[in-house]
């Protein structure tokens, strides 16, 4: 492989990244009952149904908390995704320190969301996509590592 060739390894992996976070934070942000996205996953932390829940005299506006909770990760997991997608298109991961530190921060990220998955909700379909995030970020740390050879040309 050539220079050019790592360098699309660099990049167009988080710019994959950043697209997938906007399309799930629009889904939030828009969908209408958001939280019955995960709804196996959840219910299985409450260790109770949402339909019980929400039955519940005292719990009757619980969906529009809900709502606000959801549409608010949904706006933050979109404007990250967004921020990604633009961090990218700017710099291209052109230099070793924004490959650097884009590839830290997210692997932070990444570690944190494993630990809530597997802590919390360990049946949740989303950890595919967390899988498939982390296969990203993996392609891109690997292509950076080659590139290396070719920075100083």
């Amino acid at each position: 492989m050539n220079g050019r060739q790592y360098h699309n390894l660099v990049w167009v992996p988080i710019f994959l990244v950043g697209l997938i976070a906007l399309a799930v934070g629009i889904t939030y942000f828009t969908i209408g009952e958001p939280w019955l996205l995960d709804k196996k996953a959840n219910e299985l932390l409450l260790t109770v149904s949402f339909k019980d829940l929400l039955s519940k005299g005292i719990n009757s506006e619980l969906h529009l908390y809900l709502s606000l909770l959801y549409r608010f990760f949904g706006l933050w997991l979109g404007s990250v995704g967004f921020l990604i997608v633009l961090y990218v298109l700017v710099t291209k991961m052109g230099t070793a320190l924004a490959r650097n530190s884009l590839h830290s921060a997210l692997l932070f990220v990444v570690a944190g969301i494993y630990y809530v998955e597997f802590s919390f909700i360990p049946t949740t379909p989303f950890i595919w996509l967390t899988h498939i995030i982390t296969f990203l970020l993996i392609v891109s740390i690997y292509g950076s590592i080659k590139i290396k050879k070719y920075d100083n040309l």
